[in-house]
This record gives structure tokens, C-alpha cells and sequence, in this order.
């Protein structure tokens, strides 16, 4: 009885030991991937920098001072002249001639090979370097920056953070230091099933609003789909896998693949725009179409 007793209890002292092991190495790849933007949130806030340090009350927090305080937190990120970064804020722009808030948008690049993106309150997205080589053309990625756009212009984005704030009984505090409690709680969110619906359906919707060809939504499902724990094919890094925050991205992609080819079915002579070699080059279709990524019907 005493060995056994033994036994069990240098197995359980193994299976702690692993899972201490297990959790030390996804905080690890966490801190990692992510360094650079810790290393922001953990500096003082100039105080100089009156915007920041304006002190608030959660209460009356408004989206567009809020998303203003979080690009003058991170702008210092960027370079102004990164040809990703100033190809995606090309594109933002197209896609927020639709929008209803009364901000605009800016999109951040964060150095991660995995494929991410996600939004925070005021307009501002973050989209990983991973995803642009992730994803084969501007149409799809023009569907991931519109989905993301949905979860701003739904309020997800702000209804969410204020939730957090006032579950953790912050009353008042700075501008920049709720930047970054955003920043920090958003990297971390996950949405409910309705709002990744509302999300999806906004995207669509956009999409079908410009000149782009609606199968670049299923098509960028299918892409990261390749990324889930089940594919077997790479294991991203835990807080920046798009598939941990975005569910069910099988069903997502059969569901608006089938919608894009409804679409196609009603719209036989329309011509619509892929974008391939536009997202190769970083050239947007708004500067430049090449006449082979024009498709029509269903030849699509």
C-alpha cells in the first residue's frame, strides 16, 4: 500500500511539474509575441501628453477621444513609411467610407508570424504581419479588416472593454492608462456567438458594397483554418491564434461560401475584383487593377 501510495504521489508531483512546465511555456511565447507592445504599456505616461493624462470617468468615456488615446499610445510602434502598414491604412480608408461612428480608422502592424487580427474601441485594428502571408489575395484580407470593422461599428469593441472596466470597480483613471487596459483585455477577448455572427454579416455586407468578389470571405476562412489546433498543420502561439477568439471557422467558411455563390448565382454578369497580385505587390486595387484579377459570374 505504501509503495503504491508512493507511486501516486510521484505521478502527481510529474503531472504538476508538467503543466507548470506547459504553462510557463505559453507565458513565454506570450510575453514574447507581444514584447515590443508590453514594453509600451509599461512605460510612464508623458506628462506632457495632456490627452493622456486626462483623467476620466468610465462612465462618461467616449469611443473617439477613447480610440485617439489608444493610436497615441502605440503610434510610436509604427513606422510611418512601412509599406504594410501604409498599404492596410490604404485600404482601411476605402473600407471606412461605409462606416456610421464618427471616427476613422487606423490599422497597427504587430511583428508575429501567426495570423490575428483584432480591434479595439475608436477605430484602431491590429493585424499580425503573419496574416498578410497567410492570406493569398486583397479580397480576402479586405473580409478580415471588414469583419473587424463590424465588431467596431457594432460596439462590441467598447460595450466589452466598459464591461471589464466596471466589473473591476475602475471608476475614474487616466486617458493612457485605459489604453491600455484595452489593449491588454483585447488581446485576451473572446466575442459571443452573436457578435462573431453580426461581425461576419457586416463583413459581407461591406463586401458586397464594393467592387470586390464575395468569395474572399470564405476564402479567408478557409486560409486560417489551417491554423486551428485540429489541422495539424502549424501550432501558432497561443494569443495570437485567429481561430481562439474567431470559433467555428469550418462552419463560417461553408456558410458564407455558399452565400458568395447564392450571390454569384443572382448576379451572373456582374464583374467583381480579387486582388492577388495587388496584395503581393502592396498595391491597392483603389491605385491600380490588374486585368486577370477580374472575375465574372461564376467563373469566380
Amino acid at each position: 500500500m505504501k509503495r503504491l501510495i508512493f507511486f501516486a504521489a510521484i505521478l502527481g508531483f510529474g503531472s504538476v511539474l508538467m503543466f507548470l512546465l506547459y504553462r510557463e511555456q505559453i507565458q513565454t511565447e506570450r510575453n514574447s509575441t507581444l514584447a515590443p507592445f508590453y514594453q509600451i504599456l509599461g512605460k510612464p505616461i508623458r506628462t506632457m501628453n495632456r490627452a493622456l493624462t486626462k483623467v476620466l470617468s468610465v462612465d462618461s468615456l467616449d469611443e473617439k477621444e477613447y480610440g485617439d488615446a489608444i493610436r497615441e499610445r502605440f503610434s510610436e510602434m509604427q513606422d510611418p513609411k512601412d509599406k504594410d502598414y501604409v498599404y492596410l491604412n490604404q485600404l482601411i480608408t476605402t473600407l471606412s467610407a461605409y462606416k456610421q461612428k464618427p471616427f476613422d480608422y487606423t490599422v497597427y502592424i504587430m511583428e508575429e508570424e501567426s495570423p490575428n487580427a483584432f480591434a479595439l474601441p475608436g477605430g484602431v485594428i491590429f493585424v499580425t504581419r503573419g496574416l498578410l502571408y497567410t492570406l493569398k489575395s486583397e479580397h480576402e484580407l479586405t473580409a478580415v479588416l471588414a469583419h473587424e470593422i463590424g465588431h467596431i461599428e457594432k460596439s462590441h469593441c467598447m460595450d466589452g472593454v466598459r464591461f471589464e472596466l466596471l466589473a473591476a470597480k475602475i471608476g475614474t483613471e487616466t486617458l493612457g492608462k485605459l489604453a491600455d487596459f484595452a489593449f491588454q483585455l483585447m488581446t485576451r477577448h473572446s466575442y459571443n456567438k452573436t457578435q462573431e455572427d453580426e461581425a461576419d454579416e457586416y463583413a459581407f455586407d461591406l463586401i458586397l458594397n464594393t467592387t470586390y468578389d464575395p468569395n474572399g470571405v470564405g476564402l479567408a476562412f478557409l486560409r486560417l483554418e489551417k491554423y486551428s489546433p485540429e489541422s495539424g498543420v502549424k501550432k501558432a502561439k497561443l494569443l495570437s491564434e485567429y481561430f481562439q477568439s474567431h470559433p467555428h471557422m469550418d462552419l463560417r467558411r461553408e456558410k458564407f461560401s455558399e452565400k458568395a455563390d447564392h450571390w454569384w448565382s443572382e448576379h451572373a454578369e456582374e464583374r467583381r475584383y480579387k486582388g492577388a497580385r495587388n496584395l503581393k505587390t502592396r498595391t491597392t486595387f483603389e491605385k491600380q487593377d490588374f486585368d486577370e484579377e477580374w472575375v465574372e459570374g461564376r467563373k469566380s
